[in-house]
């Protein structure tokens, strides 16, 4: 049997193949190595995952995750999974891999992934070609969930909101600067806390102050990503992520003005990726 992991910051997917079918997913909370430590990794695979599987019959893993680019997080990931799995091959991926995979299989084109972070590549079929990092939510991200956050949340403080925003912002949440401020810099996932603030956007993109936030955020990750990479206005640049699926009009809306052709936008890539490994 396989896992099929797809961890991003917020939350993850554990796919359970068996040959060429697909036996159950679980899910979890997100496994980015930025934001855990061994400890908690393994808290967090006792209480969410274990429960639900039979760890002896799992022969490989491919995880995918956001936060695995570099060896040292990678070994964090590989280390927690092997504990448990002690007979499975273990194999961890970034998660930029995983939506190229998932979006295009065996063909090229821009993967892109727009939910809590961002990121984008070039892919050729087989392999990937990254020129730019995206930073994370405190330097980069555009367009992503924390970043329109930031965004929002930057706006209200400064009470530049528009009226109507502002008087249905403060009933749904009752927020202080120092309620902000203390999710921001004290308690764990600030990128989370920022991203959160979509649930109060999306249902709202068609305000006119939103769905200008929210398409100058897309053209801010056209432009961090996406022109970076020859070929842009002729190749098909695709989506995976919840941010690209619940903003799906503004995002071609923003590429049809850049001359950008939107390939296929999927919420998440569990499908797409079991499909890649079981054939």
């Amino acid at each position: 049997m396989k896992l099929i992991v797809d961890s991003g910051s917020t939350k993850a997917s554990w796919g359970l193949l068996e040959g060429k079918e697909h036996k159950t997913t679980i899910h979890t909370a997100g496994l980015n190595p930025y934001f855990h430590t061994s400890e908690s990794i393994t808290a967090i695979l006792k209480a969410e995952l274990l429960p639900f599987i039979v760890t002896d019959h799992i022969r490989e893993i491919h995880f995918y995750g956001a936060g695995c680019s570099t060896e040292n997080n990678d070994e964090l990931i590989r280390e927690a999974l092997l504990s448990f799995f002690h007979h499975a091959r273990v194999y961890v991926y970034h998660d930029i891999l995983g939506a190229a995979r998932a979006l295009f299989g065996n063909t090229c084109g821009i993967s892109c992934i727009l939910g809590t972070g961002c990121n984008c590549c070039y892919y050729d079929g087989k392999e990937i070609n990254s020129k730019v990092d995206s930073l994370g939510y405190l330097f980069g991200d555009e367009g992503a969930g924390s970043y329109l956050g930031k965004k929002l949340i930057a706006d209200y403080l400064r009470k530049t909101l528009p009226g109507d925003l502002m008087e249905e912002f403060n009933r749904i949440y009752r927020f202080s600067l120092e309620d902000i401020l203390n999710s921001l810099y004290n308690l764990p996932y600030p990128n989370r806390f920022l991203a959160s603030f979509s649930d109060f956007m999306a249902p709202r993109q068609e305000h006119p102050y939103i769905h200008k936030l929210v398409k100058d955020s897309f053209l801010a990750f056209f432009d961090a990503q996406v022109r970076h990479y020859e070929g842009y206005r002729t190749l098909p640049v695709s989506f995976v992520g919840s941010i690209a699926h619940y903003y799906h009009r503004i995002l071609e809306e923003a590429a049809s003005g850049e001359g950008i052709h939107i390939g296929s936008v999927i919420k998440a890539p569990m499908e797409g990726l079991l499909r890649f490994h079981s054939s």
